[in-house]
């Protein structure tokens, strides 16, 4: 049965671990947070509503010699404060991070390992609907990456990329999910100032774009091709296209996503 041990409980790591108890049989959780409140209450809540052993850890160093695979989901900064006291329980402990900005150099180096592998995810995981790059150390064994892919994969969808290809995948997805919230939020606004309430209006907006997306990857058309089987000559969709590209939207996306893989670069430099 495999062990794995999330050291930080806030959002991501315990919408990861909830990905987990649901879609991973035979795996056992150990949860670690410095507000040991919201350890206590994830092991509960996963198992109550799960057929595994959630256990809350005392320390780091009790979930390391628990675990074979820990995550690391604590904010950035706070990762050089656990350095010392993690390289020194277990040599070779294999980790995956989810810290934005902290190298798989920086990380192997911090944490006396080669066993290292980040992960960044989406708020997605929450649902199993996550879309997750994976990238890994040099030297991580073959039997940790495959484990690692598909613990991924058990939050939703995963990619295999390069680290430094990681501020781009920032941009179109960790921050995209918010523009597609922004858009969702506009086209409803939209819905209310023609008569719909604002929450019907989100309700057809957000069904038609989770339809959208469905009939995107099931199609195998393109984006462009699919657009042109909704656009009449003269009809209403023209208008609506004429009105987004007058207000400069692929423009506005475009330097949406270069801004968001900008300040993802800046951190990963810093």
């Amino acid at each position: 049965m495999k062990k794995i041990g999330f050291i930080g409980c806030g959002n991501m790591g315990s919408s990861m671990a909830r990905a987990f108890a649901l879609s991973i049989k035979d795996i056992d959780l150990y949860l670690y947070d410095t507000d040991s409140n919201k350890s206590s209450l994830l092991a509960s809540e996963l198992s109550a509503n799960a057929a595994l052993s959630a256990q809350v850890s005392t320390s780091v160093e009790s979930l390391i010699m628990q675990t074979d695979i820990t995550f690391l989901a604590v904010k950035p900064q706070i990762l050089p404060q656990l350095y010392s006291v993690l390289a020194k329980i277990k040599n070779n402990h294999s980790y995956i991070s989810i810290a934005a900005g902290i190298s798989i150099d920086s990380l192997s180096k911090g944490l006396n390992s080669n066993q290292v592998i980040r992960f960044m995810p989406n708020i997605a995981a929450s649902v199993s609907k996550a879309v997750t790059a994976v990238a890994s150390n040099s030297k991580a064994e073959e039997k940790f990456i495959q484990e690692a892919f598909k613990l991924a994969q058990a939050c939703g969808t995963a990619f295999s990329l390069p680290e430094k290809l990681f501020p781009a995948f920032i941009g179109i997805s960790g921050s995209a999910i918010a523009f597609f919230y922004q858009f969702l939020h506009a086209v409803a606004l939209g819905g209310t100032k023609e008569g719909i309430s604002y929450s019907q209006s989100l309700s057809i907006a957000s069904q038609t774009f989770s339809g959208a997306i469905e009939l995107l990857l099931t199609s195998g058309s393109s984006p462009q091709e699919l657009i042109t089987t909704v656009t009449s000559a003269a009809g209403t969709t023209i208008d609506g296209i004429i009105a987004l590209e007058d207000g400069g939207m692929n423009a506005a996306v475009i330097k949406a996503v270069s801004a968001a893989s900008g300040k993802a670069r800046d951190l990963e430099n810093s």
